[in-house]
């Protein structure tokens, strides 16, 4: 959701050059977003992408200028941590829940929470704070 969702308004901001994709530690290569995930984006006007999840790679990390990650324990796992933040010190706010598994309830919860977290950042798109 969180790449929809930051894809979306960038472009709706009208900001280019940004490249924006998500990658799981624990991911099931290849399988399609949950029915939740796109009805949650969807109630919030986001286009749902035709999406596959992928595992992040070293390979990905080390092309990245940022990796967000949605909680500090997944920070931790990563060894390019001058790139690496918790979306957390990106927005001075908390940590993403993860709804994985969880009802329809919990996936709009969650994306209420990015949604938040990804006008924060796309502000500091915008105002050059992320370059």
């Amino acid at each position: 959701m969180a790449e929809a969702v930051l894809k979306q308004k960038l472009k709706w901001a009208g900001v280019t050059g940004w490249r924006v994709t998500s990658a799981g530690l624990c991911a099931e290569e290849g399988a399609k977003m949950s029915e939740n995930a796109k009805k949650a984006l969807k109630q919030l006007g986001i286009n749902v992408p035709a999406f596959r999840s992928k595992r992040v790679t070293a390979e990905l990390m080390e092309k990245s200028d940022y990796i967000i990650c949605m909680t500090s324990a997944q920070r931790e796992a990563f060894f390019c941590m001058d790139k690496a933040f918790v979306v957390s010190q990106l927005t001075g706010e908390g940590e993403i829940s993860d709804p994985y598994g969880g009802t329809l309830n919990d996936y709009i919860r969650c994306s209420h929470e990015i949604e938040h977290a990804c006008n924060i950042i796309t502000n500091k798109i915008i105002s050059g704070e992320l370059k």
